[in-house]
């Protein structure tokens, strides 16, 4: 048994709760901006790491919109009204490779014309920068909700569909596996779904009526799937055991948080590690094995996550972004969701500890230390808050290592941990 929190003059209150818990509890109080201070991660250990620390660099992400909306305002206009009419496409579609006027200019035209997850890309960061600060001012006044109702509306306009099957299609396109090019249904359908979905939801927060098409093309897309072997295709007439170049089903699962039962997980990952190409992009590697991590498989996904034997390409952003999250979103189990920060805590073979500092949620920091048999998190104002050179600790609580949440409940609420 755990000693309850003690009830401070502070309106923040600090619960972590399991998924044996009845009545969840986290209170905070709401600001619209990030702090500015650096995530730190920090495994501890008994052995000598290569480097002691990973910083992510959290800048202040709606002042960074603010200032460039602007300009991106212009790009956005001079697609709509210069390039799209050509295409005979409605709304936003960022381009693959973009120049300072925002007309596309990758070198080679079938990526810009059928690689279209960027526009996905670009809503699911508008999406999980909402869920984490609760900040409606940057789609109110900084009009980002034009950004996510454009992709939207490009969304509908690009979809075709399938009276006899009464599904929708998107064709002409190229998954995220490059070795495959003028496919139907690939990939993007889902990080379709996810923006369509979120453009709706935006709109009854800002009271915006959304069009009905944008919930029925959410709803009545096809997402391939096999029903005997259990398992997503990576597109409609996908043979299993074919080659793959990398990451591509798999991410499915993260970030896209596609609801798939656990068995389902596992046959993606199964099924498509051992076709994978090994000269593949490098991020592939860190996503199979956050999806191994997710299902509690820290061994399996520590061995591809060692698989890397220092040849190819030097400073590749993506595998080096793959890397970061597999350790940030991976071992921690973080999911940002709607309502809640989920989490689901696990350590490398070697670790003693793993520490993450500077967890923002909700206009406050938080302090993670991950061990073996506990998890303890710690909540604080940031420093330009508490009035002091460093940030004031409010509230900490310990638990055992397992599943979880943390989350907003309704003022007065009193906390209690697991």
């Amino acid at each position: 048994p755990l000693t309850p929190l003690t009830r401070t003059s502070s309106p923040l209150t600090l619960c972590v709760f399991s998924h044996t818990m009845v009545t969840p509890h986290f209170e905070a109080a709401q600001h619209s901006q990030t702090s500015a201070e650096p995530i730190t991660i920090q495994l501890e250990s008994s052995f000598k790491p290569l480097r002691d620390d990973i910083v992510f660099q959290n800048p202040d992400y709606k002042e960074v919109w603010l200032n460039y909306k602007k300009k991106l305002k212009v790009i956005f206009f001079y697609i709509i009204y210069i390039f799209l009419p050509f295409f005979y496409y409605q709304g936003l579609k960022f381009a693959w490779e973009s120049a300072v006027t925002g007309r596309d200019v990758c070198p080679e035209d079938i990526y810009a014309e059928q690689e279209l997850h960027i526009n996905g890309d670009v809503v699911l960061a508008f999406q999980q920068y909402f869920y984490l600060t609760q900040d409606l001012e940057m789609f109110r006044e900084g009009r980002s909700s034009e950004v996510v109702w454009g992709v939207a509306d490009y969304w509908v306009s690009r979809v075709t569909w399938d009276p006899t099957n009464q599904q929708y299609h998107i064709n002409g396109v190229i998954p995220l596996d490059e070795y495959y090019t003028s496919l139907s249904t690939t990939r993007p359908t889902q990080v379709c779904v996810c923006a369509l979905q979120f453009a709706v939801e935006l709109s009854g927060l800002l009271a915006h009526t959304a069009p009905p098409a944008w919930q029925d093309v959410a709803d009545k897309i096809k997402i391939p799937f096999d029903p005997e072997l259990k398992y997503h295709l990576e597109f409609d007439g996908y043979t299993q055991g074919n080659r793959v170049k990398q990451a591509d089903v798999v991410l499915l699962g993260y970030p896209l948080a596609m609801s798939m039962t656990p068995e389902v997980r596992r046959n993606d990952l199964e099924a498509y590690e051992a076709v994978t190409d090994p000269l593949g992009p490098a991020m592939t590697w860190g996503m199979f094995a956050l999806g191994w991590l997710e299902l509690g498989e820290a061994e399996r996904a520590q061995k591809l996550l060692e698989s890397a034997d220092g040849s190819g390409c030097v400073n590749f952003l993506t595998g080096t972004g793959g890397f970061l999250q597999a350790v940030l979103f991976g071992y921690t189990g973080f999911r940002v969701q709607r309502e809640h920060l989920a989490f689901a805590p696990l350590l490398p073979q070697e670790a003693d500890a793993l520490r993450v500092k500077g967890v923002s949620y909700l206009g406050n920091r938080m302090d993670w230390m991950v061990k073996r048999g506990e998890v303890s998190v710690s909540v604080r104002k940031p420093a330009e808050e508490s009035g002091s050179q460093e940030p004031s600790a409010l509230e900490s609580v310990r638990f055992p290592r397992q599943p979880g949440q943390i989350r907003k409940v309704n003022s007065g609420s009193y906390g209690w941990p697991v």
